[in-house]
């Protein structure tokens, strides 16, 4: 039958086609993003890490697409499993740290520093520093009383930080290590230390001397003897410190 000469040029023509019917969610995801479309091609990522939940592909796209659609906490989510999978990608880090910062998530920004490996935290050091505002942002989120609470109005009204002389916070003031010393020593009792050390750049007529003593003592602070009053405090120090605190009851 004349039929019969076409039936298996067209079983060929077919099976050669079963790629292109059989592309996936991922690859359509992406003719999407490609053309613009990023709520189709959310949708694409969204399914294709439903089904391979190995894939960071798919959570970088779908990332990608939450910025440019303007869902914030959408996009944060997506932050949020990239950490979770144990991602090496610093920035994913970095922009986990901004965001939580803006959406005044402290107990998310403090766990978020306790809960990585020393290369984000050099990263977190690196990229930004330790200030007024942030010390406040990390007291508040490591306390069991302040999820609800501006960060500046809690510290201030426990008494673990003030005001300056004008009545004015400075949020954005930096922290040095020296500041940091005096800062931490507002949160214990004003023991009188057992021991003392010998210091580089810390002489025991200064009035950090006693306070950086104390702290050590009671467990906030580590002995550096090279310690330098006059360099910033990276945040992983302050981060360490105020965890302590907490866990002496200091911080309630």
């Amino acid at each position: 039958m004349p039929c019969r000469r076409y039936f298996w040029p067209l079983i060929l023509v077919l099976f050669s086609c079963a790629p292109l019917l059989r592309r996936s969610s991922l690859e359509r995801g992406l003719d999407y993003y490609k053309k613009g479309d990023f709520r189709t091609a959310a949708v694409h990522f969204n399914f294709y890490y439903s089904t391979h939940p190995g894939s960071d592909s798919a959570l970088y796209y779908l990332y990608d697409c939450y910025v440019k659609l303007d869902e914030p906490k959408r996009a944060v989510d997506v932050l949020k499993q990239l950490a979770k999978m144990g991602t090496k990608d610093k920035d994913v880090y970095l922009h986990l740290f901004y965001a939580h910062r803006k959406n005044a998530r402290y107990r998310d920004l403090y766990m978020l520093l306790t809960n990585t490996d020393r290369m984000i935290t050099d990263a977190v050091n690196q990229h930004f520093a330790l200030t007024r505002q942030l010390f406040a942002e990390l007291v508040s989120g490591v306390s069991t009383k302040a999820h609800y609470s501006d960060p500046v109005a809690f510290v201030t009204s426990h008494g673990y930080m003030s005001y300056l002389p004008d009545g004015k916070f400075y949020g954005d003031d930096t922290i040095t290590q020296g500041n940091l010393i005096i800062l931490l020593d507002t949160f214990v009792r004003p023991i009188y230390p057992q021991n003392f050390f010998k210091l580089e750049n810390i002489t025991n007529r200064s009035f950090l001397y006693l306070p950086y003593m104390r702290l050590i003592d009671v467990g906030v602070l580590a002995l550096d003897p090279d310690l330098d009053p006059n360099e910033h405090a990276p945040i992983s120090m302050a981060v360490e410190s105020i965890g302590r605190l907490k866990q002496r009851g200091y911080i309630e």
